[in-house]
């Protein structure tokens, strides 16, 4: 068991591993993702996301960028 950012991740128990043919099928189902996003034109792509859409502190208390800011106002 690991704690990080105060979520909880551990292994669950009783879980088997994923067959080759399931690893397959999830390689090729993210092969053809990144065909879609290397279809898009460079000057098309987002350039700037929201950290919120890929980082779970973002805006938390665990957020390094929050606490300079508190710090910063004291």
């Amino acid at each position: 068991m690991r704690k990080i950012a105060g979520k909880i991740f551990s292994t669950p128990a009783g879980v088997t591993r994923p067959t080759e043919e399931e690893l397959a099928q999830a390689q090729r189902s993210f092969d053809e993702f990144e065909k879609k996003i290397n279809a898009v034109a460079p000057e098309d792509r987002v350039k700037d996301v929201s950290p919120k859409v890929w980082d779970d502190i973002s805006g938390t208390e665990f957020d390094p960028r929050r606490n300079v800011a508190e710090a910063d106002h004291s």
